[in-house]
C-alpha cells in the first residue's frame, strides 16, 4: 500500500490545461467538422440550382399560351379514335 501511495504522490497533478484544454478542444474541432461536413450538401445543391438558372430564360405568359395553343391544334388535327382492343360481353349488339 505505502509503494501504491508513494507512486501516485510522485505523479505529477494534471491541472485545467492538462486535462480540459485537449478535451475542450476536440469539442471545437469536432464541432466545426461536423458543421462543414453537413454544409456540403446545401452547398452543392445551390451550386446546382444557380448553374440550372443562368441558361434559363425568363417564363413569357404569352409564348408559353402560343406553344400551347399550336400543341393542342397540332393534337386536335391529327386526332384518330382507335378501338381499344379487349373481350366483347355476350350479348353486345352493334352501333353501327
Amino acid at each position: 500500500y505505502s509503494l501504491v501511495h508513494g507512486l501516485r504522490a510522485m505523479r505529477p497533478r494534471y491541472n485545467f490545461a492538462g486535462r480540459a484544454l485537449p478535451f475542450l478542444a476536440m469539442v471545437g474541432m469536432g464541432s466545426w467538422g461536423l458543421s462543414q461536413f453537413l454544409k456540403t450538401p446545401t452547398r452543392l445543391k445551390d451550386e446546382q440550382r444557380r448553374r440550372k438558372q443562368q441558361g434559363r430564360e425568363k417564363f413569357d405568359l404569352q409564348l408559353e399560351h402560343e406553344r400551347l395553343q399550336a400543341q393542342l391544334k397540332h393534337e386536335a388535327e391529327h386526332y384518330e379514335n382507335v378501338r381499344v382492343p379487349g373481350p366483347r360481353p355476350e350479348g353486345r349488339r352493334p352501333t353501327d
